[in-house]
């Protein structure tokens, strides 16, 4: 079975408008079937629960200006490559055996609006890594969008990420309660246990994205130390709020725990996120939300994944990996705010290469010089690099992907790195 994958967007910030959201759905289904409307029924989708949203940073707005660009010309348009002066075509950015569709060149420009309302109806099922704005952002603003005759949208995601939405999102005050409306339910779901969603099957991971700690602005006035603490992905811990207290507090209330162990260990203070491995049919596809390398967290949550994973590349089932790589060039890991580089990129695929050695007979190992060979790395997440002091600055796209190829060559891994682009769809 072959997935069919449209990136509305893949910015990592701080421009709005791009950030990160996917399309998921077989290659057995067209969009344009979904178009079908029946005046006697709600419309419903033919194949249940066909389509996927992973993380909504980019939504309606995204979808309306990439069916309008490709019906009026014919052809997939990523905005962001237009800032910068040493971008390349799209093709450049995906490796060739990825291959790009363009699935709205057929649809009618002047009915663009009309489109997007009838596709967002059957849009039912939303996976969320973790509730960074960039990741959430679309769908609390859809949602005045969503119809209320239909049955509510399905939310899916930790108990962390269910409790940010409804307490911090939903809540009344920055935006209606719509789980009361029943416009959308939030569906928490526990790790590593697997759960459908029509006829996907799907597990969710843990990710550290960073580590917590106290950023007071008095303290870094007077002290520009921080004491050797990592600055984290998420926040300040308001002035005069104990840390310890804080992150003892947050943990014991945000974090799940499994009935059968530990999956979140208390005393470790990392911001949660999530990695989601889809299944249909034996085709598998693997989705990581923001995150930073084991190496970094001293935790082995991405151990755990590639573990999970490594049977299913021997089986060729696989399909594709999503992840991020934030920063075109090394910075300190003190200020990597919970992301990955291009060197800890490949360091993860390093651990990855081990554990498909591990599980491979003496047989299976001499033919296995390269274990990951052809196997395709979709990098997202990207950030516009607006903080540099580099007057004319180059594209981050083309620099990620210059430096990836280079320690893909250096390590002998042979995967197939493509760079995720917004507005794009493609075909694995």
């Amino acid at each position: 079975m072959s997935f069919e994958v449209t990136f509305l967007g893949t910015s990592g910030g701080p421009l709005e408008g791009n950030t990160c959201s996917i399309l998921l759905k077989s290659t057995s289904i067209e969009y344009s079937t979904l178009l079908e409307v029946d005046d006697h029924k709600p419309t419903e989708l033919k194949e249940n629960d066909e389509i996927l949203v992973i993380d909504a940073g980019s939504g309606m707005g995204k979808l309306t200006d990439i069916i309008y660009q490709e019906s009026k010309n014919k052809k997939s348009i990523c905005n962001l490559l237009d800032y910068y002066y040493d971008s390349e075509p799209i093709h450049y950015y995906y490796h060739s055996s990825i291959n790009l569709k363009r699935p709205f060149e057929n649809f009618n420009k002047f009915n663009t609006i009309s489109y997007t309302k009838l596709i967002f109806n059957k849009l039912n099922n939303f996976l969320i890594s973790h509730p960074h704005l960039d990741h959430v952002s679309s769908l609390v603003i859809n949602s005045a969008g969503f119809p209320t005759n239909n049955p509510p949208k399905q939310v899916y995601g930790s108990k962390y990420t269910i409790n940010s939405l409804q307490n911090h999102y939903f809540n009344g005050i920055v935006w209606p309660n719509m789980p009361n409306f029943d416009i959308l339910n939030l569906n928490s779901v526990e790790f590593e246990k697997s759960f459908k969603i029509g006829n996907y099957e799907i597990e969710m991971f843990p990710l550290s994205h960073g580590e917590l700690n106290m950023i007071e602005s008095k303290k870094q006035k007077n002290n520009p130390s921080d004491g050797g603490k990592r600055h984290s992905s998420i926040t300040t811990i308001p002035a005069g709020i104990n840390d310890e207290n804080y992150i003892k507090t947050k943990i014991e209330n945000d974090f799940t725990h499994s009935n059968s162990g530990n999956l979140e260990d208390p005393t470790q203070s990392h911001y949660q996120s999530s990695a989601f491995l889809i299944n249909r049919n034996n085709s598998s596809i693997l989705i990581f939300g923001d995150f930073e390398s084991d190496l970094i967290s001293k935790l082995q949550y991405n151990q755990k994944i590639w573990h999970k994973i490594a049977p299913l590349i021997l089986k060729n089932q696989l399909k594709l990996i999503i992840l991020e790589c934030s920063n075109s060039f090394e910075i300190d890991e003190n200020k990597l705010y919970g992301h990955l580089t291009p060197k800890y990129v490949i360091y993860e695929l390093k651990q990855l290469e081990k554990e498909i050695l591990k599980i491979s007979d003496s047989t299976t190992k001499e033919q296995l010089q390269q274990p990951l060979r052809g196997l395709n790395i979709m990098i997202n997440h990207i950030k516009e690099p607006l903080l540099t002091n580099t007057r004319q600055i180059k594209d981050p796209r083309k620099q990620i992907l210059l430096e990836l190829n280079k320690l893909n060559t250096e390590e002998k891994l042979g995967v197939f790195f493509s760079i995720a682009l917004s507005g794009t769809t493609i075909v694995v």
